[in-house]
């Protein structure tokens, strides 16, 4: 009798391990599963913001290719279209920034960078207005770099400046 009594002691116990066994592996998993998902979203923010960043620095250089045009020749600048969309071009041979109506492509696969450019209007203290006398030595520049997000929008970021013809 003493021998059955053990059997049984001993067949309760193994059945309680394998449940500990299994609430073990449980949390494991969820541990593990909780441990990527976060993993993944850092991945993901870290992305989003190289690409913000990316998009600050081609802002910059559009702004600075846009000052040099105008350094060029004022009358490239005056000649073109208010509220028309342009995109900038480098010609690598002659080093020089060119704007175009024809889309450059794609900057790094990945963003798409336009210029619109609006005469700018002056009051009666000459000062910058939105209403008043166009001012025809004075331009509104406008740049808009976008790319699309991983969620299938399109982002964008948008700088605007004055810009004189002030070699005149």
């Amino acid at each position: 009798m003493h021998i059955s009594l053990l059997s049984k002691k001993y067949t309760a116990q193994a059945g309680f391990t394998i449940i500990e066994i299994l609430v073990a592996c449980s949390i494991m998993t969820i541990t593990a599963f909780a441990l990527l998902s976060a993993a993944s979203k850092g991945v993901e923010v870290s992305n989003q913001a190289l690409r913000e960043t990316q998009a600050t620095y081609l802002l910059e250089e559009g702004v600075e290719a846009v000052t040099s045009i105008r350094d060029e020749n004022w009358s490239t600048i005056s000649g073109l279209t208010d509220g028309a969309t342009y995109y900038l071009s480098y010609d690598t041979a002659s080093n020089i920034w060119s704007l175009s109506t024809t889309p450059s492509g794609l900057i790094d696969p990945l963003f798409t960078r336009s210029v619109v450019l609006e005469t700018a209007n002056r009051d009666s203290n000459y000062d910058i207005a939105a209403t008043g006398t166009p001012d025809p030595r004075t331009k509104e520049v406008t740049v808009t770099v976008s790319w699309p997000a991983s969620d299938g929008t399109t982002l964008s970021r948008t700088m605007s400046f004055y810009i004189a013809d002030i070699f005149n």
